[in-house]
């Protein structure tokens, strides 16, 4: 059975607030800019669409523009701003990005625990060093898929 645009977008709203540390609104926002099928929309529409205070949407919609999410542009003898979501920074990406930096700490990390145990602790060196070298190796070939496929995305974003 195919989801309604309102169950997609509390499903991927729910899922932006998880991953992104999103407020339920801003999450809802951004989820509605992703949606949609207009080169923008504006403040009114998004206040229209959530049904949410001028005070809260213009909070939300900030908050997404200094994450740099979502971005705006005017049109000719128009005043208001047109919010859609930035094609520099896209979620895809950004999830790539953030998996990168967290398997290249989580490998630092690894490493040196190792290195201090074949240092100072060579008992438990020689005990966990299979294991770990199987963990950093999944790793290693992460890291791999990882950068190759950000190159990829970030080709198609720089066209």
């Amino acid at each position: 059975m195919e989801k309604s645009k309102e169950e997609i977008i509390e499903t991927l709203g729910l899922h932006l607030e998880k991953e992104y540390n999103l407020p339920p609104l801003a999450a809802r926002l951004y989820t509605i800019l992703i949606l949609t099928d207009e080169d923008g929309i504006t403040f009114e529409d998004c206040l229209e669409k959530r049904g949410a205070s001028k005070s809260s949407t213009s909070t939300s919609l900030n908050l997404l523009l200094n994450m740099g999410l979502v971005t705006y542009f005017t049109k000719p003898s128009d005043r208001r701003r047109y919010f859609t979501t930035a094609k520099k920074k896209t979620f895809f990406l950004s999830k790539l990005q953030e998996n990168l930096s967290r398997m290249e700490t989580e490998k630092n990390i690894i490493t040196l625990v190792l290195g201090y145990h074949k240092k100072n602790s060579p008992k438990k060196y020689e005990e966990g060093q299979v294991r770990t070298q199987v963990y950093l190796d999944y790793v290693n070939d992460n890291e791999k898929i990882l950068k190759k496929s950000i190159k990829k995305l970030e080709s198609i974003i720089d066209e």
